[in-house]
């Protein structure tokens, strides 16, 4: 499997420039790990986290795939406004708001695709089961962090882990399933 080449994407193909700037600032109150700017057509990730970037690459990944999300799905709301549009900025929240969902479920959906990931997981049972250790071999496939991973299967109907790291087989729930057409 080839990976997602998100910085690509980002820099080429949509013309924005990736940065690292200390942006704690944005918010008082909670850690600010990336924000888009979108009037500077700018993803500024913290230097504040930068260690933490390094060290989970795919915590890195999935945040910069979130901020295009933020750009493909929101920030030509403002076109008209452009001047007026004041970033926007990931950090923790105890409910998230509409965009931050849409944002994730949009980095969810480009760096782990239905049809790729569904094969991985097929292969993967079908040479027995499926354990943690597993989980994490395909998160680093796909160059993605374990809960990024998790939420992905657990979107897709496709596995289910519990808090103690159980995973169980999807049976007859049903999701609806978002797709982007990028």
């Amino acid at each position: 499997i080839e990976t997602i080449p998100i910085e690509e994407i980002i820099e080429f193909h949509y013309d924005l420039d990736i940065l690292w700037d200390r942006i704690d600032h944005f918010d008082e109150e909670g850690l600010v790990m990336a924000a888009i700017v979108p009037t500077k057509r700018q993803i500024i990730l913290n230097e504040s986290c930068k260690d933490l970037f390094l060290e989970k690459m795919g915590t890195m990944y999935f945040t910069l795939a979130h901020e295009l999300g933020h750009w493909v799905l929101h920030a030509d709301k403002y076109e008209g406004l452009m001047l007026k549009c004041s970033p926007f900025y990931c950090r923790s929240y105890n409910k998230k708001p509409a965009v931050e969902i849409q944002a994730d479920m949009f980095a969810g959906c480009l760096l782990m695709p239905k049809s790729v990931i569904s094969r991985v997981i097929k292969q993967y049972k079908w040479q027995g089961s499926i354990h943690m250790p597993h989980l994490y071999d395909i998160a680093e496939l796909f160059q993605v962090s374990i809960s990024a991973l998790k939420v992905r299967l657990e979107q897709l109907n496709l596995l289910y882990i519990d808090e103690n790291g159980e995973i169980s087989y999807a049976k007859d729930a049903v999701y609806e399933q978002l797709t982007l057409d990028i």
